[in-house]
């Protein structure tokens, strides 16, 4: 008689600990749910909740529990379909890298525009890849890159073979609006194969059939032209050789590959990705990569990375993806490991925005960054016109796509941004496709700076990234604090609840366009005659 009591107690205690101030219980969805305004199956449905999503749990009434999911947002789900075992970390012994003494915390906000796609491509016995711990690092790289829970989707092993992966990659390019961001994230096992008389890299799907690596990159760039920018992480060997120690497995499976395929080149249509497309790969060209039950190297390293531990070093201080391909390749390095990340496509992209601790070396550097992000399908020109006025400068600035315009420029060796326009007081309008202005030069903007002129399709608050009025410009300074102010300002746009919470493709023409991130952009300096 007593049993029964003794084994229902630890849920009992959970019950009853979840009701205390103050405390709250973590869970994970075992399948797709709708969140709902009240405790009923007829009730407003708020959002869609996706399989696997972390959740909050904050109370439970009559078969329900109010949740709170992604972005803060809360509401009811079924009590059924919430598993409230806790999430299983590996044992210390099983963490490839040693935790670092520094760390920063991530910066970038949820957004409904930010979607990923996680894919682990579980393979025959004879080439295990942890599925399950890949599948976590996935979802905790693409929550790190601003993806909200909901818009996570998950697709494994049987779910896999070459039409489901195209199925898979079909069915993001329907969820995605037009100027949204994507990012996929694969785990497989590498193999060569020969198709059409050449021997080509391919992923090897549960079935024993090939999906190229030239394939992929095709899907990649569909989604482009659509998305604002595409991220692939693909955890995947690409040859033969050894991967260090012998607790870590092959991520390439020689015995599935074509005879005499042993070395192949690069992917093709890898090299011909758009701007706006960066690709991590584990591993160099026919270099073998691998992992252990607690998931693959670089995907553990990656995930390190992304989340300040260690902060990923680069000149601007910003994690691009050479910056985060280099922090991985040092992390593995320090462990048993031999592969070798790499990136293929625009690696000067950020695929999340870190909270920066320290300057950069230069602030010219930053700026540079910045203009990278641009939307490349967008001309953005000047024209040098005669002053009127002393100690001015008169510029026609012309766009292909009208917005909001700002000129910022930084100094070699200088302590801080300038922002030569607009004042950061003065009240902002949408310039034409062609305007003409005129911007004092004095102080640092009459030295040999470098300028970054940007038109963005929604207003930026230069308030709101720091910028205090000095003389007749705006300065920022260019510390840490100064840039996260900047990039986050420049780069996420705006941050109001709506903006946020809501998919672009369900948003009006109008507020689509306030909420875009998108901009274009032109570099003038010392290496740019203005």
């Amino acid at each position: 008689m007593h049993v029964p009591r003794l084994v229902a107690l630890p849920a009992l205690a959970c019950l009853l600990l979840s009701a205390l101030p103050g405390y709250a219980q973590n869970a994970q969805l075992i399948r797709q749910e709708a969140l709902r305004a009240q405790p009923s199956i007829i009730a407003q449905r708020i959002m869609e909740v996706a399989r696997r999503s972390e959740v909050r749990l904050l109370e439970t009434r009559h078969g329900w529990t109010r949740i709170e999911a992604a972005g803060g947002r809360t509401g009811w789900v079924p009590e059924t379909s919430l598993d409230r075992s806790p999430s299983p970390l590996p044992a210390s012994s099983q963490q490839p890298f040693p935790p670092s003494a520094a760390r920063s915390t991530p910066g970038t906000l949820p957004r409904a525009s930010r979607h990923a796609l996680v894919l682990t491509a579980g393979t025959p016995p004879a080439t295990p890849v942890g599925s399950a711990a890949d599948a976590g690092l996935g979802a905790a790289i693409a929550r790190l890159s601003g993806v909200p829970d909901a818009n996570i989707r998950y697709r494994s092993d049987a779910d896999l073979g070459t039409e489901g992966l195209r199925q898979s990659f079909a069915e993001l390019d329907a969820r995605m609006g037009d100027g949204d961001q994507a990012l996929i994230y694969l785990s497989a096992t590498g193999i060569h194969r020969q198709e059409h008389g050449q021997c080509v890299e391919a992923i090897l799907t549960q079935s024993g059939e090939a999906f190229t690596l030239d394939e992929m990159a095709r899907h990649l760039k569909q989604l482009a032209a659509k998305a604002d920018k595409v991220y692939l992480i693909l955890d995947a060997g690409r040859g033969e050789g050894s991967v260090g120690a012998t607790a870590i497995s092959p991520r390439f499976a020689p015995q599935f590959s074509s005879p005499g395929c042993r070395t192949t080149p690069p992917a093709t249509e890898l090299s011909r990705l758009p701007p706006n497309v960066l690709v991590l790969t584990a591993s160099r060209p026919n270099e073998n990569a691998g992992g252990t039950p607690a998931g693959g190297l670089f995907s553990t390293a990656l995930q390190a990375c992304l989340s300040g531990n260690p902060v990923p070093d680069s000149p601007s201080g910003l994690s691009t993806g050479e910056a985060l391909a280099a922090c991985s390749r040092q992390l593995i390095a320090t462990s048993a490991g031999t592969q070798h990340p790499g990136l293929v496509g625009n690696g000067e992209l950020l695929p999340a925005l870190p909270s920066v601790t320290k300057p950069p070396r230069d602030a010219r550097l930053v700026l540079r960054v910045i203009h990278a992000q641009r939307d490349q399908q967008r001309r953005v020109e000047l024209a040098q016109l005669s002053a009127t006025t002393p100690g001015m400068r008169r510029l026609r600035v012309t766009s292909s796509t009208p917005g909001y315009l700002y000129v910022l420029s930084a100094a070699p060796g200088g302590r801080d941004f300038r922002l030569l326009y607009p004042t950061p007081d003065s009240q902002q309008a949408p310039l034409p496709r062609s305007a003409e202005l005129e911007i004092p030069l004095s102080g640092e903007a009459a030295q040999d700076t470098e300028w970054l002129v940007l038109v963005s399709d929604a207003a930026r608050n230069p308030r709101r990234a720091g910028f205090t009025s000095d003389g007749p410009h705006g300065r920022l300074p260019a510390d840490g604090p100064g840039v996260n102010g900047l990039i986050h300002e420049f780069l996420s746009g705006d941050g109001s609840r709506t903006c946020l919470f809501s998919e672009t493709r369900n948003l009006g023409p109008t507020q689509a366009l306030a909420c875009s991130s998108r901009f274009g952009a032109t570099l003038l300096g010392a290496t740019h005659p203005k």
